[in-house]
């Protein structure tokens, strides 16, 4: 029975935030642009580099700041669809262009999952990040 209640309430959220303007990628992350770049469109096997803020999710707003890279100076580049990154940035990235800014919602699933991040991220914490990505870069 607890689990069917835990799936009601992550359908009623997730059409809430649907309703909210988000999209949705093929594994679950919710979106919404804020700011549209220009260029090329990402996909997996590009170099992107992005600066990102991180926050708990908590009842469906934006919780505690666990990360901004911002603060630290420095962006973070990765390959898209590697297994060297959450799995929510992966997702979140795929169709953005340089220049663009997208705020995203990541189910555990798609963030740290139930290993959570030392004392940063809780085990099965759902986020909330915005991404900006910085350069996109096609690689041959």
């Amino acid at each position: 029975m607890n689990n069917i209640i835990k799936t009601v309430c992550l359908c009623l959220l997730a059409a809430s935030v649907l309703a909210n303007g988000f999209q949705s990628t093929p594994m679950g992350a919710l979106y919404r642009d804020m700011k549209a770049g220009s260029g090329e469109v990402a996909a997996t096997g590009d170099v992107a580099t992005i600066h990102f803020t991180g926050w708990l999710e908590q009842a469906g707003k934006q919780g505690r700041e666990f990360f901004n890279t911002r603060s630290h100076g420095n962006p973070v580049s990765f390959v898209v669809g590697t297994d060297r990154v959450i799995a929510g940035w992966n997702e979140g990235v795929v169709g953005m262009r340089a220049g663009g800014k997208r705020l995203l919602k990541l189910p555990p699933s798609l963030a740290y999952g139930s290993r959570g991040v030392d004392d940063m991220v809780p085990p099965d914490a759902p986020l909330v990040l915005i991404i900006e990505l910085l350069v996109l870069e096609k690689l041959p």
